[in-house]
């Protein structure tokens, strides 16, 4: 801003009564009309732009200006003049005038808001008194962590050990102070909930949202962030595509079942019911096949398909390649489905055959399978080992 602009704004500003942004109707039009005039008064009230907070929410005043109407073309003799075309252009003392009392009003209120913060941390400081300090040890404790944090930062520009921390720190005191419907959480904090909720699991992530109240997500929250993100695993599924990203290129594979409780539930991503008895064609497990598009279909799953008992699970263990053993690769889920018992030795094998040479397809070689003691699994594994083993030597 130049010096000719600074002072008109200072002169203009001292025009300005203090309850400006409190006024309405005429007490705002008289002090339009003392810093701007009668043409900018007769815009603003024909369009009922009352108060300073109202035109300040106006992105373009004069855009009225292109209705056809008796009352508009009234304000257009006045503020406007006609070219030969017959178009209208806006006068520019007209202009001029509303938008020098649209850069006091916005100078006002940038130096009301300063002053609030200036009261505010004033308020601050004379709350924070020594006694204060006394009966609240933590925040005493908090404030002299600060203090060394600050000192440790200005020492040492790239320390990066404490950021976690006080990231921690600053989402949950900030929580304390808003309601719970309206908690906000640093993408930090997003994924450090992300990895509690893998690695320690949903009863120790509901222990922590229990006696850490605001510090992480809820699990409604967490689930729709897992939804929205790729973490989501679909039923059926094989994610042979991450196993790149485990930079392992040899591996074990695993296949187990285990019992669960009966419950169908609505897949809204796919559209589709899960956790019925997922078909399998070759030994290979049908992805989606339980779609609906009407009531009719949701009949006929429910008459026709039978709710799965078991639940079939595929793991991916890798092994490292490097001399470093402290780095051990972690286990990968690779697909998840429910099923029944009606399956063969040689469904398995051929599933297995499957995910071997998908796992090949993507630089991954699988060099055995494990499962448990179950006479169909063992009659695969028999299989699959002679199979290995020539593949190995044709290889």
């Amino acid at each position: 801003m130049d010096f000719h602009n600074f002072d008109k704004l200072k002169f203009g500003m001292s025009l300005l009564p203090d309850d400006i942004f409190m006024r309405v109707d005429n007490n705002f039009f008289s002090v339009v009309k003392t810093i701007a005039g009668d043409s900018v008064v007769k815009i603003l009230k024909i369009q009922l732009i009352n108060s300073a907070r109202k035109l300040l929410c106006i992105p373009y005043v004069f855009e009225f200006l292109r209705i056809d109407s008796e009352e508009v073309g009234a304000i257009k003799l006045e503020s406007c003049f006609k070219s030969k075309t017959g178009q209208y252009v806006i006068k520019p003392g007209v202009q001029s005038s509303l938008l020098y009392l649209i850069d006091l009003l916005k100078e006002k209120l940038k130096k009301e808001k300063e002053s609030t913060m200036n009261d505010d941390n004033q308020s601050y400081l004379n709350i924070l008194t020594k006694e204060f300090l006394d009966n609240h040890p933590l925040l005493k404790s908090l404030i002299r962590w600060y203090q060394q944090m600050d000192v440790i930062e200005n020492n040492n520009k790239n320390n990066k050990t404490h950021n976690f921390l006080q990231l921690f720190i600053d989402n949950l005191t900030n929580n304390l102070t808003r309601s719970p419907n309206n908690y906000r959480y640093d993408e930090s904090m997003k994924n450090f909930a992300l990895c509690l909720y893998i690695l320690g699991g949903k009863q120790t992530y509901e222990f922590i949202c229990l006696n850490l109240y605001g510090s992480i997500l809820n699990l409604t929250t967490l689930g729709d962030l897992i939804k929205t993100s790729n973490m989501a695993l679909n039923e059926a599924e094989f994610r042979f595509e991450y196993l790149p990203q485990l930079h392992s290129s040899f591996g074990f594979c695993s296949e187990d079942t285990t019992g669960v409780i009966r419950k169908v539930e609505y897949d809204c991503s796919t559209n589709s019911f899960v956790r019925f008895a997922t078909p399998v064609t070759d030994g290979v497990p049908l992805s989606q096949c339980f779609q609906v598009d009407t009531f009719n279909d949701i009949k006929e799953i429910y008459d026709m398909s039978e709710q799965a008992r078991l639940l079939n699970v595929h793991m991916f263990q890798g092994i490292h390649s490097d001399d470093n053993t402290t780095s051990i690769p972690r286990p990968f889920l690779l697909s998840a489905y429910g099923i029944n018992n009606n399956f063969t030795a040689l469904d398995v094998l051929q599933r297995w055959l499957y995910i071997y040479r998908n796992c090949l397809k993507n630089g991954v070689r699988v060099i055995d399978f494990s499962t448990d003691a179950d006479a169909k699994y063992l009659s695969a594994m028999r299989l699959a080992s002679g199979f290995l083993r020539r593949h190995q030597i044709s290889n």
